[in-house]
């Protein structure tokens, strides 16, 4: 596994053996300022996945961002878009609004993403769409 950042806010890394990305969001981020190398963490990562990648997004400690930060999320997913990611699955968060911002992100973008209950069935069924299995 390769950690690109692990911080209070966030946790993004890539697993080359399965070509999947994990991103894990943590807490309340007021604005972007509070997440300055967080756009730039996704550029590396996207840039050492394989086209057809995965990603494991877990939202549980999510809460809910304010307008700034959502236009952050929606820059991600284009990224995540042109890049050909090939299936999104997330553990939503537990805060009602921010399932709502998670929700639109992805419908704004056009691309629908798999909710799961637990990062464990999550893993399993990107294993069986993406036919990787350990």
């Amino acid at each position: 596994m390769i950690t690109v950042s692990d911080n209070q806010f966030y946790e993004i890394a890539y697993e080359p053996q399965k070509n999947r990305i994990y991103m894990r969001i943590n807490n309340y981020w007021k604005s972007p300022e509070v997440v300055p190398n967080y756009l730039n963490d996704w550029n590396k990562v996207i840039g050492i996945a394989s086209p057809g990648f995965t990603l494991l997004a877990d939202f549980r400690n999510m809460l809910t961002h304010p307008v700034s930060v959502k236009a952050m999320h929606e820059t991600v997913a284009t990224k995540l878009l042109e890049s050909n990611v090939s299936y999104v699955a997330e553990v939503s968060p537990t805060d009602r609004i921010a399932v709502l911002q998670v929700s639109g992100v992805w419908k704004q973008i056009g691309k629908g993403s798999i909710k799961v209950a637990d990062i464990a069935l999550g893993e399993n069924i990107l294993d069986q769409l993406a036919g990787t299995t350990d």
